[in-house]
């Protein structure tokens, strides 16, 4: 299992949220509602050598790519860090240097647009998150959260995962007293393993679930699942028995044949696919947030794919849990191009995630 990534949230503007869940504070409850994820900048991007990373840090994302995501009423945002950037193997307590000053100027340019930040570091040592929660502990606990791991998937039991998760949790809580810690459920932090996690011994914490289901709609033509899903091509949402057909054809009898025929979605069915994530916060009275969330852009139908978005969006917020959508200029974009300070956003996806137009 290798443990992958940092996860950066970083926050525009309050919002409302019933936040009588916890004595997690009702601002950073608000802070973790209606959220795009900001991925392939500090993670997800080709190797390279040093200069080449440092360059790519500086060009990726500009300060005028959070402007038209603040204008669209996002109000964080998800950034994850690769945790290679910052491990040095022989003294893990210590943080490499050698990026640090691009991860700062980074988090400051954030900050300096409005945001407020939340941090996941995904650590291959609790002395390495030790270190990073030090090193964050001096950013106002309002705007910067600390998330302890992104998808701890693979074969990662429960029981190995709720040792780990406890052992990163009291580094993080050492490093950083005063800040919010988002936890979540093993393996890739699913519906459900979310209700199968104990939560832990404190109360300033907030546990997130991702919802991408079903994978045959929100992954279709993907190969990274390794589920078979490469021939399905413009499957809808809701599921209809022509398009559906037209795709078994298609698939004929590869891996994916099984994830059509059990293809039924509608909102029904993503509400009660919610309600397991919902039950499990009413009964340990504890805040949830969905930080990942979304559909392949690749050949998934545009129309089908923002009445899936909507859904999902109207079914969190009518549970007070805050979202945060996969995500901003990769595959699953709510960005129209790709060049870096120019990029637009589609109109009609940031409608149905009921943001302005």
């Amino acid at each position: 299992m290798t443990l992958a990534r940092i996860i950066l949230v970083l926050v525009f503007l309050p919002g409302l949220l019933n936040a009588a869940l916890a004595s997690v504070p009702n601002a950073r409850l608000e802070r973790l509602t209606q959220g795009i994820n900001l991925s392939h900048w500090f993670s997800q991007m080709p190797l390279g050598d040093e200069a080449s990373l440092h360059q790519r840090f500086k060009s990726y994302n500009q300060p005028a790519d959070f402007t038209p995501l603040a204008a669209a009423g996002f109000r964080h945002v998800r950034f994850p860090v690769e945790f290679e950037l910052f491990l040095d193997e022989k003294n893990p307590g210590r943080l490499r240097p050698e990026f640090l000053a691009d991860f700062d100027t980074a988090l400051d340019q954030l900050l300096g647009a409005g945001l407020a930040v939340d941090d996941q570091l995904v650590a291959q040592a609790v002395a390495l998150w030790g270190a990073l929660a030090r090193h964050l502990a001096s950013r106002d606990p309002e705007q910067v959260f600390l998330e302890i791991m992104n998808e701890p998937a693979g074969k990662m039991s429960l029981e190995r995962w709720t040792t780990m998760q406890n052992q990163l949790f009291i580094a993080m809580r050492a490093g950083a007293p005063r800040h919010t810690i988002i936890a979540t459920g093993h393996r890739w932090s699913g519906v459900d393993e979310l209700v199968q996690l104990q939560p832990l011994a404190d109360a300033n914490v907030v546990y997130n679930f991702h919802f991408y289901e079903p994978m045959v709609f929100t992954h279709q033509s993907a190969a990274w699942p390794d589920m078979g899903l490469e021939p399905i091509v413009g499957l809808n949402y809701p599921a209809e028995n022509n398009n559906k057909a037209a795709n078994l054809e298609r698939v004929g009898s590869g891996k994916g044949r099984g994830h059509l025929l059990n293809y039924t979605a509608d909102r029904a069915g993503l509400e009660a696919r919610l309600a397991l994530a919902i039950d499990w916060a009413k009964k340990y009275a504890v805040p949830i947030t969905c930080n990942e969330f979304g559909v392949y852009t690749k050949v998934s139908p545009p129309l089908d794919r923002y009445r899936w978005l909507r859904d999902v969006r109207e079914i969190c917020e009518a549970h007070n849990i805050g979202w945060t959508m996969w995500d901003y200029a990769g595959g699953f974009r709510v960005a129209l191009n790709s060049a870096p300070g120019l990029r637009t956003l589609d109109a009609a996806c940031v409608e149905a995630l009921g943001l302005k137009k």
